[in-house]
């Protein structure tokens, strides 16, 4: 699959990323004025995309009704290189049926077929986790 994306920089902290008449804008700046993410948080934010995603359809493949799914991820930047040197994932699953065993072998499935997750698990220590609750 090929894929193009389209960048323009607008500015002294901000670059616009386009692709299918959808714009992402980045952001370098600090504080209040900041109007866009870090390119390292859409790095991360598109192993969140790419995961939810694929948990969500793997949930669907396997008749699970989902009353809810929350991800958190949080990562470390190792400034001296600089570079992302560790990326932790956790997701929480409430569905009435779905069990810590089914949901951990979802996740499973789905992290071997993210895209993104099988990138960045070769260049940093990934760690992703999920939680199956009942409502």
């Amino acid at each position: 699959m090929e894929f193009t994306l389209e960048f323009e920089r607008s500015g002294d902290f901000i670059g616009v990323a386009r692709s299918h008449g959808v714009e992402l804008v980045f952001d370098t700046g600090h504080g209040i004025d900041k109007q866009g993410l870090w390119p390292m948080e859409v790095l991360v934010a598109s192993l969140g995309g790419c995961l939810n995603l694929d948990l969500g359809a793997a949930l669907q493949e396997s008749d699970y009704a989902v009353d809810q799914l929350t991800m958190t991820i949080t990562g470390h930047r190792d400034d001296e290189i600089p570079a992302i040197d560790r990326i932790n994932c956790h997701i929480d699953v409430w569905s009435p049926t779905l069990s810590q065993p089914a949901a951990e072998e979802l996740l499973a499935y789905a992290v071997g077929r993210s895209t993104i997750c099988n990138t960045l698990s070769r260049a940093v220590k990934l760690d992703v986790t999920i939680a199956a609750h009942t409502p």
